[in-house]
């Protein structure tokens, strides 16, 4: 029971400081609300999660079940309290103030009339305003500069979208007299996060630091705090090199053969992203890679996104909300030069056997602390592993430029763990790892640049592919004699939840 209570109250201290999370998992209690963010109320919440963790660490759970709990939950305040007194992002990200600003849920998720949750919406947006005030007085005069261009090109991309997403989603066209003085909402909330980053690059930029590294044992705390693995900073560096080294491989050989973009153009890329997610279950359940539901009530819609270079998006309802609310495939409506094997790439890694199974599985887990607080390398991981399986499979020979799609995510993926390993482990600078992404997952000058002051950001930018590490060394541990992990394997993977991946081995089946 005192289990339970400290669960709570971990949840209330955490969710206090991320409203938006609450959300996310379904705690709808928190809609509408913006952290205080000013400095004496983020150092009380930490200190309040302190004091949490002497009571944790001294608790004898009387079952192993709760002793996982335990140990998640110390996980839980261990990474936040990382965040909050060890990288301080509160007082050095500039980036940090602009999470609770994120309406997407309120816009894409199903869970109550549209009306009420542009209400929600709007409540939050209005809360621009206050919210980087406290940006302002909070961030020390010399921040990184990284993590500051970061941050103030990540303010203007929002306040240059903030408005057509409102008009674009569901929940704006579902509720257009809503939706109207939302617009206005958004339009304020735009005008602050443009005043945010003209800030930055006026007051904050030309005193940045050069530093940005957590340097090799921050690196290994973030491990240990976020994902619960006990890794050196050079095991980090050594697993990318050699996913990226295989991946790149597989591209080149497939390349060889004659396997080029399609070039075909697609007039409806609903109703091919409908088919490739009816193929993808179908060949799924034929092959006997998991468990898959009777009915995963999943939609297919156009939807508008942020951050450009999306094929497409789950949104998923969490744990607590209504079980009617129906799970949603997105396939970005804007995004130029969609082709076939990009949303064959998007059903595999989105539903079947992707996320969309994972989040199913994980709102079945009766253990709270795994249900409010899902690891997100299990999480993304999971997406990029169910490709592999798929792919082993032989799900390329069916759909042949699918396999060209995946194959190009999973270097993307693999670059970004090779860069947060070397940009925090001391070995790699800021424009060596914007080449790797021009060199290996053939971006553009921007957006590699972009994806490098990401991963010197938030180390979290490697959690796809650290994921996907940690299932495929589980796998080959656990191996049935004379073949591959059976579909009771990946099950019970996914009957875990979305548990911290370092605590895999001792929890799998």
């Amino acid at each position: 029971m005192f289990l339970e209570q400290l669960a709570d109250r971990v949840s209330a201290a955490v969710w206090n400081l991320h409203p938006q999370w609450a959300v996310a998992v379904g705690k709808h209690e928190y809609d509408g609300q913006v952290p205080d963010l000013l400095g004496a109320a983020v150092e009380s919440g930490l200190a309040r999660l302190a004091r949490l963790r002497e009571q944790l660490a001294g608790l004898k759970a009387p079952t192993p079940e709760q002793e996982w709990e335990r140990v998640v939950l110390l996980g839980v305040v261990d990474r936040e309290r990382f965040e909050g007194e060890t990288t301080r992002r509160w007082q050095r990200d500039a980036a940090w103030y602009l999470e609770p600003l994120d309406v997407s849920v309120y816009l894409e998720r199903d869970y109550a009339p549209a009306g009420l949750r542009l209400e929600r919406a709007a409540a939050v947006l209005g809360e621009a305003g206050a919210l980087l005030e406290a940006a302002r007085q909070n961030l020390d005069p010399g921040l990184p500069g990284a993590w500051a261009e970061r941050a103030a090109a990540a303010a203007r991309r929002r306040a240059g979208g903030l408005v057509a997403q409102v008009e674009r989603s569901p929940a704006g066209r579902a509720a257009p007299e809503e939706a109207a003085w939302v617009r206005e909402a958004a339009q304020y909330a735009a005008g602050e996060l443009q005043g945010y980053a003209d800030w930055l690059d006026g007051e904050r930029l030309p005193g940045a630091a050069a530093g940005f590294s957590l340097g090799p044992e921050g690196l290994e705390e973030w491990l240990r705090a976020s994902e619960g693995l006990q890794w050196a900073a050079g095991d980090l560096a050594v697993a990318g090199a050699a996913v990226l080294e295989e991946d790149l491989g597989s591209l080149a050989s497939l390349e060889a053969s004659g396997m080029g973009p399609s070039g075909v153009p697609l007039p409806d890329p609903v109703a091919a992203l409908r088919r490739a997610v009816a193929e993808a279950r179908r060949f799924a359940q034929e092959k006997g890679l998991l468990t898959l539901p009777a009915d995963s009530r999943l939609q297919v819609a156009a939807g508008y996104r942020l951050d450009p270079g999306e094929a497409g998006w789950l949104q998923a309802p969490g744990p607590y909300d209504d079980p009617a609310t129906p799970p949603v495939l997105y396939v970005a409506s804007g995004e130029t030069g969609l082709e076939s094997g990009m949303l064959d790439d998007l059903a595999v890694a989105g539903a079947f056997p992707g996320r969309l199974l994972q989040v199913l599985a994980a709102s079945r887990v009766p253990a709270e602390a795994r249900r409010r607080f899902p690891s997100r390398a299990f999480e993304e991981g999971w997406a990029l592993y169910g490709a592999d399986l798929m792919g082993e499979a032989g799900y390329g020979a069916v759909r042949p430029q699918w396999r060209r799609a995946a194959l190009h995510r999973a270097v993307r993926e693999d670059c970004r763990l090779v860069c947060v390993a070397g940009l925090h482990g001391g070995s790699m600078a800021l424009d060596e790892a914007q080449r790797v992404f021009v060199a290996e997952a053939r971006l553009g000058a921007p957006a590699a640049r972009q994806e490098a002051l990401l991963c010197a950001a938030d180390p979290g930018r490697a959690a796809g592919g650290l994921g996907r590490v940690a299932f495929r060394r589980l796998r080959r541990r656990r191996a049935e004699p004379g073949g591959e992990p059976s579909r009771a394997f990946h099950d019970g993977l996914l009957a875990l939840g979305a548990v911290p991946v370092g605590l895999l081995d001792r929890l799998a089946p």
